[in-house]
């Protein structure tokens, strides 16, 4: 094996074009694969950095077998951690919100806070960096416990690693609050991509602005929850348990409890989607498979290569066959160095993945949140590429290697130094076309995803995003209350009314596609059947100001707008989206019929317009979901966090400087974020982000596909005119002219791309199925198809046109004498 390992670098080393070439083709296939395969591992993959990782399971509720539901209530919390003991050592529950942290004399930090039970540091099995952390018995009582943990990251860039901040006062949304501890160095919270500056007890979520009367409502599922397994124990037998948990609470609460299931799913698979295991590890299993079509065109490319270089020692391995070697070992050492190629191309392509994954790292998310991607080189992610590097020597190797042992020694010999040049050589070919069907593959799926994203880009939104400038401010960061916050939200709109070039001025609890929202509700229809299935009530909502519909350019179909009459002590009213309206009115004329919200069952809204229906959430239902609109000056209490948002003729952005002036005349310390115009409001993790970052990295892999497809037709035909001279030479002695000699070497070549295209087409077809879920165009759109061929051939075509153009060139006499 030394001897071959040996053998193999001396022999790279006589052929550098060969090796560099090989090489950096093999690094872009390795590279994709490792940069997709680092994002997947930093999502989906890598363990929670806490003792038995693999012990953590997250608890969700289903109802009536619907779709299952992202949180559990402050209720079902307690009774699920109280009766589930059996299967589950610790059951620990969090909540992720905004807040306003200052130290003494200090401007607040707007920071991403986490609100944890007592237990949630125990359960985990962490330590603290300094300090200490939570108590079991701290946060069971709304208001006690006003203690903080800091994150590590937070008290490192925040207080210098100062110990002994531990014990120090601080005022988080105005109110002041004890620093006990640091979290430890690793742990940056349950989601990898968030990094959490604080943690305090759920017992201080009032300073969010939540109420006792939400957190007591059994419906009002806020709370993210979490268990470790009892050693031993498995999700089986804790789904069990959980089984007879909700049976338990839909007879003791049956009012609200109604054909409820409770189930445990392992940690990472619920650690981006929570409403649905499968989604998020779909969508990687696509672009993993993109990434390992690439990596496949590029060992194609380079076996190509191989078999080319193959074919030039034949006469030497016939040699030295004769003298006694055997095929097994010319077989080894030829295997040898295609694991050699790979291996080298592998630690380039780890290089490159990386590079691409730190560029992923600082992909713009539109949003002002403490995002972040680690893309960390660990042993999952040296496996993974070690294991493509394996994969790419062996598909390199193998048919170069088979090619030798078939090779008959006496006619190599016979031959001369031309080596076996006879015949159309259909294994070279053969693969030059399976790199151009690949490369087929990959463009159709681009051009969905690409088409997607546009189609989306251009839909009707159901609201004008042009010429509206939205920034977000929080009021309760800076410690002001109800009442506080209600006379700003007045005084800040009319003042900004006034900044020249401005038409109208409105605010709202939640933005379009946005990341900040009101959430949903649901309507319980007064006068309305009960549904067989809960979720067919639930609506997303919005608290908005009366010049909202006109800011966003949503239409109203009927009925009216809110008005200054709407006022706190008047009529509740509401207005409902026309799917609403459609929904739970059909067939009726829904102005003047009453609902109530679930969270809020004692007042009654009467519904005064109805609205066209728009996109809040893409992946939340879409246009078709109910929606409905209430008045921020009725429901104004804990509505602290207000998107306020500008339409003007202007250059948007010009008219920030104004925009702060104006806001901190009122509020000094009120920081403002999330400032953007509406348009790039939509590119969000609810808007159009994912469809973009889709369809680049769907784009890339069809570049790099076509890139490699085109590159080894070239190489072949090229190859093939070289060792031809001689043929063609003699052609054009008997009388061949030089066009017919361009003919033929293109004729050769479009049968190869015509049997390429051809087996791409039908593969494609098939592939297509799988990603129809996730583009929004149609799979089977023979435009698309027509396009992409039509691309790939011209490409194809063009990279025969120098060798072509070379085999044309060749002067007969000169060919002749070479013989």
């Amino acid at each position: 094996m030394l001897q071959d390992i040996g053998f193999a670098f001396r022999q790279l080393r006589r052929a550098p074009s060969f090796a560099v070439t090989a090489v950096l083709t093999l690094a872009l296939g390795i590279g994709a694969n490792t940069a997709i395969f680092s994002l997947v591992n930093s999502l989906l993959l890598k363990p929670l950095p806490v003792p038995n990782p693999q012990q953590i399971a997250t608890l969700v509720p289903r109802e009536n077998n619907g779709p299952l539901q992202q949180a559990l209530s402050w209720n079902e919390y307690k009774e699920v951690r109280g009766q589930s003991g059996q299967s589950f050592s610790d059951i620990f529950a969090y909540t992720i919100s905004l807040d306003g942290l200052a130290a003494k004399g200090q401007h607040p930090d707007r920071i991403m806070t986490t609100y944890v039970s007592g237990n949630f540091f125990e359960g985990l099995g962490l330590k603290p960096a300094a300090g200490r952390l939570f108590l079991r018995s701290e946060g069971q009582t709304l208001g006690q416990d006003p203690v903080v943990v800091l994150g590590y990251d937070y008290w490192k860039q925040k207080f210098d690693s100062d110990p002994s901040v531990v014990g120090r006062a601080v005022t988080l949304d105005g109110h002041p609050v004890t620093i006990v501890g640091v979290a430890p160095k690793d742990f940056s919270g349950m989601q990898s991509y968030l990094t959490m500056a604080a943690y305090l007890p759920l017992s201080e979520l009032p300073l969010t602005g939540t109420s006792a009367d939400s957190l007591n409502n059994w419906q009002d599922r806020i709370l993210i929850v979490n268990g470790r397994l009892r050693s031993g124990a498995s999700l089986k037998q804790a789904n069990a348990s959980l089984g007879i948990v909700a049976q338990n609470l839909m007879r003791l609460h049956p009012d609200v409890e109604k054909n409820l299931k409770i189930e445990a799913f392992p940690e990472p698979q619920l650690r981006i989607n929570p409403g649905d295991p499968n989604t998020m590890f779909i969508i990687a299993g696509l672009f993993l498979s993109l990434a390992v079509m690439v990596l496949l065109l590029a060992c194609v490319n380079v076996a190509n290569l191989v078999l080319v270089r193959a074919t030039t020692r034949e006469r030497e391995m016939a040699i030295r066959t004769a003298l006694g070697a055997q095929r097994s070992r010319l077989v080894r050492q030829m295997i040898t160095e295609s694991l050699m190629l790979a291996l080298i191309g592998g630690a380039l392509g780890v290089a490159l993945g990386m590079f691409a994954s730190s560029a992923l790292s600082h992909l713009d998310l539109h949003a002002d949140l403490p995002v972040r991607f680690l893309f960390e080189f660990d042993w999952r992610i040296f496996s993974y590429s070690f294991a493509v590097a394996l994969l790419g020597g062996v598909v390199v190797g193998i048919a170069p290697a088979l090619h030798i042992a078939k090779a008959n020694v006496n006619t190599v010999l016979h031959e001369g130094s031309r080596g076996v040049t006879a015949g159309r050589h259909w294994v070279r070919d053969g693969l030059v076309a399976l790199q151009i069907a690949g490369s087929l593959v990959l463009l159709v799926v681009a051009a969905l995803f690409v088409r997607s994203l546009s189609a989306m880009q251009n839909m009707d939104f159901g609201f004008r995003p042009d010429h509206v400038m939205n920034f977000v401010i929080d009021s309760n960061e800076i410690g002001m209350n109800d009442d506080e916050t209600r006379d700003l939200a007045i005084n800040l709109a009319a003042r900004l009314c006034q900044i020249a070039g401005v038409s109208y001025v409105s605010h709202a609890a939640s933005l379009p596609l946005g990341y900040f929202g009101a959430g949903g509700d649901r309507m319980i229809i007064d006068g309305g059947a009960v549904p067989a299935h809960p979720d067919d009530l639930n609506a997303g909502y919005n608290v908005v100001s009366p010049e909202y519909f006109s800011v966003m350019g949503i239409d109203l179909l009927h009925g009216r707008s809110f008005t200054e009459v709407d006022k706190d002590r008047g009529r509740d009213v509401a207005i409902v989206s026309e799917s609403a309206a459609k929904k739970f009115w059909p067939g009726q004329d829904a102005i003047g019929h009453t609902f109530r919200m679930a969270s809020e069952k004692d007042r009654k809204m009467e519904v005064v317009g109805i609205a066209g229906d728009a996109e809040f959430q893409i992946f939340g239902g879409g246009k078709s979901r109910p929606y409905f609109y209430i008045p921020y000056a009725q429901h104004f209490k804990g509505n602290s966090l207000m998107v306020f948002q500008l339409r003007s003729d202007r250059d948007l952005l010009s008219l920030m400087p104004l925009v702060e002036k104006t806001v901190h005349t009122l509020a000094p310390q009120l920081p403002i974020f999330q400032v953007q115009t509406m348009r790039q409001g939509l590119y969000t993790m609810n808007g159009l982000l994912l469809f973009q970052i889709g369809a680049s990295l769907a784009a890339i892999m069809g570049g790099l596909g076509l890139t490699l497809a085109v590159i080894g037709l070239y190489g072949v035909v090229s190859y093939a005119v070289g060792r031809r001279v001689h043929e063609i030479g003699l052609r054009m002695a008997l009388g061949a002219s030089r066009g017919s000699v361009f003919r033929m070497i293109y004729r050769q070549s479009i049968v190869i791309i015509a049997a390429g295209l051809g087996a791409g087409l039908l593969v494609a077809f098939l592939v297509s199925r799988a990603v129809s879920a996730m583009v929004v165009v149609s799979v089977r759109d023979p435009a698309t198809y027509a396009a992409v061929m039509a691309v790939l051939a011209v490409a194809a075509l063009a990279a025969c046109y120098f060798p072509a153009q070379h085999a044309m060139a060749v002067e007969p006499m000169t060919a002749l004498r070479e013989d």
